[in-house]
């Protein structure tokens, strides 16, 4: 299902499932508190809005005529607020929702049954989740929920009103799976982790996106090769949905604090100390990114035998030579759908 097609009455009734849990099931239970714990997690992203509405901004050009939303600016203007704690809460309602949900697999374990896949991961559900709220939000004539950006990562001020300054967006956070994988616990989004190994997940391997000539075609070395290993069961972690990222998604995990020649990236995605020679995206400090050019699935529209992507050596958006037959290193994501 994609997001865009869940409905307010819908969201209502997928996210507020109860059950009264005596006398079920492990999977039963497991599952009866995954439902309530995706409510809970509702909840806090609207309790984060409530307070973000009660929280004063000032109008974007005279940056001194206080405001509480848009409407109350001169026409053109918006309504400017520090989203530092606003952006901390909603990683708070993530953080928490990932942790409960984990619970209670680990309890269906632990009394020997299973917890039924469904939206299989807490990743998925968060996605279903946060669209949801929109929807209340909508709902209650707030124009929606906010939308909230990672944070570029820069810390280092150039002055009042830059980026370092600001720091405006959700702080970087990124939870280690423990299976290879990582997700970023703003966007949801999770991630495959890079190695040494000379395999699949190899930091250095280079793939083609695809057809340079019409109707240029996304069937390059990076389909048939790389993602058809990662979604061949069992697949990679267990999902078997794992695709390239578009040019947003990629850019997303870029660290603006960090320097030339990169890769620009959190620790998370290259642990500096333990990836020379790591061969086991499964250890936490096994880690790499590789200071290139990184494919993304997203066309260049004005040239379609080329296409977006992101160079981590320094963070730039930019293009392949405009040919999908040359070769770049690529990372795979899953969900957001």
């Amino acid at each position: 299902m994609r997001k865009a097609s869940l409905t307010l009455a819908a969201c209502v009734a997928l996210l507020w499932a109860t059950s009264v849990q005596a006398g079920l099931t492990a999977a039963a239970k497991c599952e009866a508190t995954k439902n309530q714990e995706a409510g809970k997690y509702s909840l806090c992203l609207q309790q984060a809005r409530a307070k973000l509405v009660q929280t004063k901004g000032t109008c974007s050009t005279s940056y001194t005529t206080a405001c509480y939303r848009d409407e109350e600016c001169p026409s053109g203007e918006t309504c400017n607020k520090d989203l530092t704690k606003y952006g901390e809460a909603v990683t708070k309602c993530k953080r928490k929702f990932a942790e409960k949900w984990q619970k209670a697999i680990d309890k269906a374990t632990e009394a020997g049954g299973t917890c039924p896949d469904g939206r299989s991961t807490d990743g998925d559900f968060q996605t279903v989740a946060d669209v949801c709220s929109s929807h209340v939000a909508t709902g209650l004539g707030t124009g929606g929920e906010l939308s909230i950006l990672p944070a570029s990562g820069q810390t280092t001020s150039y002055g009042p009103g830059s980026d370092g300054d600001v720091q405006a967006g959700a702080t970087l956070s990124y939870k280690d799976n423990g299976d290879g994988t990582i997700t970023d616990n703003n966007t949801g989004l999770m991630w495959e982790k890079k190695d040494e190994s000379s395999g699949i997940h190899d930091k250095d391997n280079t793939y083609t996106w695809g057809m340079p000539d019409p109707p240029y075609t996304m069937n390059g070395t990076m389909v048939t090769e790389f993602l058809a290993t990662l979604n061949t069961s069992p697949c990679f972690a267990g999902y078997c949905d794992w695709r390239i990222p578009n040019v947003k998604e990629l850019q997303s995990i870029v660290d603006y604090e960090i320097r030339y020649p990169g890769p620009v990236v959190n620790a998370a995605f290259h642990n500096a100390a333990g990836c020379t020679g790591c061969t086991d995206v499964r250890l936490a400090s096994c880690s790499c990114t590789r200071s290139s050019y990184y494919w993304s699935s997203t066309t260049y529209r004005n040239s379609t035998l080329g296409a977006w992507g992101v160079y981590f050596t320094d963070g730039t958006v930019g293009l392949s030579g405009e040919h999908k037959d040359f070769s770049f290193a690529v990372r795979a994501v899953r969900g957001g759908l």
